[in-house]
Order: C-alpha cells, then sequence, then structure tokens
C-alpha cells in the first residue's frame, strides 16, 4: 500500500492508495468547459448522488455518537439505528432512479484521495481534461469529480486495456474526498483482518 501527495492546488495531506473494483464513467472536456466548470465551486451541483453522499457523510459523522447511545440506552439506540437505515435505503433509492443502470463495477481502478488510475483501450494525452463519476462498492457511494490526466503508459502487456491513465483530481468536494479516504481505510482494514484470519486458517 503505498502513500502519495496531492498535486497543485490541493491541501497537502498524505493519501492512501488501493487497488479496487468501482463503476466507473467519465468523459473528456474541452479545455474552455473544463475551465469553466473549474470555476464552479466543488459540490455546487446538488443532484441525487450529491445528495446521498452528504446523508452517507453526516451518518459516519454520528455514528460514534450512536454507539454512545446504544450504551447508556439500548432501546433508543436501537431506534435511532432503524431511523439510520431508513435514511439509507431511501438515498439508494433515490439514487437506483438516477443511475438504474448499475449493475456493479466495471473498471478496476487504483484509488486514493487525490487521484483514480484505471485501463483502457487507447491513450490519452497528458493534460487531458476529464469529467469523473465513480460508484463504490458496496456502499453505493457516489463520487463526482473533475480531473486532469498526469500520465498515460503503455503497460506492455497483451490485454485489451493496454494504456494506463493516472488522473489527478483537481475538484472534488470535501465530503467525497472524505467518503474515499474513508473507503480506501475501510477496505484496507478488510482485507488485512482477512490476511490476519487466513494465516490463522493455515497455521
Amino acid at each position: 500500500m503505498n502513500t502519495v501527495m496531492p498535486g497543485r492546488g490541493q491541501e497537502r495531506r498524505r493519501f492512501f492508495r488501493i487497488d479496487d473494483e468501482v463503476y466507473l464513467e467519465y468523459r473528456q472536456l474541452p479545455e474552455e468547459d473544463y475551465q469553466q466548470r473549474l470555476q464552479q465551486p466543488a459540490g455546487s451541483r446538488q443532484d441525487t448522488s450529491a445528495l446521498a453522499l452528504q446523508l452517507h457523510g453526516l451518518t459516519s459523522q454520528s455514528s460514534s455518537i450512536l454507539a454512545q447511545i446504544r450504551k447508556r440506552d439500548p432501546e433508543v439506540g436501537q431506534y435511532l439505528a432503524i431511523i439510520d437505515r431508513k435514511v439509507e435505503l431511501l438515498s439508494r433509492a433515490l439514487l437506483g432512479s438516477q443511475l438504474g443502470h448499475i449493475s456493479g463495477p466495471n473498471h478496476k481502478v487504483n484509488l486514493s484521495g487525490s487521484g483514480i488510475a484505471f485501463y483502457r483501450t487507447e491513450p490519452l494525452p497528458p493534460e487531458s481534461k476529464l469529467e469523473l463519476r465513480l460508484m463504490l462498492f458496496p456502499g453505493h457511494t457516489v463520487i463526482n469529480a473533475l480531473g486532469r490526466v498526469v500520465h498515460c503508459t503503455e503497460t506492455g502487456h497483451t490485454t485489451p486495456l493496454p494504456y494506463r491513465i493516472g488522473v489527478e483530481f483537481t475538484q472534488l468536494a470535501e465530503v467525497a474526498r472524505d467518503a474515499l479516504v474513508r473507503h480506501t481505510l475501510e477496505l484496507q482494514s478488510a482485507r488485512l483482518r482477512q490476511q490476519k484470519e487466513q494465516r490463522k486458517d493455515t497455521s
């Protein structure tokens, strides 16, 4: 597992990078359109996915408080947990109405809070500007971002997707970045637990 430093124009934080499978859509933007979009505040487009992301962030923020309430008053804690579950189901239903064509992951990627790398059939020139949308699993979290291609390398492997494209996020709402960071850490923790259990089984 590696760490990366954000590129120019981003806050100087370290981010974990991790291999993952996500649903990814992207399109190349003309420079003029990209610059216009870049002037808009991140997260200003309040579509269904942005609302669902905000709800998910609020649920995560309240999880520690809910755990404390459950210790003091289990019945109240259970009731609040049911409300959280209702909100989660509602947000997924709203996303389903907008993104109903998504059945599961379609790309293997390398992901962090500062960028993404994926494979494709054709090269993309460095400095190409992209609009990206990805869905993380299993939480069905949708992330919208703008990015620029920082490298395009030919893998040298005989595969249908011989080009590896590295993209730096240039516009990403803070709630979306937090969701990405939380996702990568949770995924890494789950893999470490799985490896530990496998070592126990073989010992």
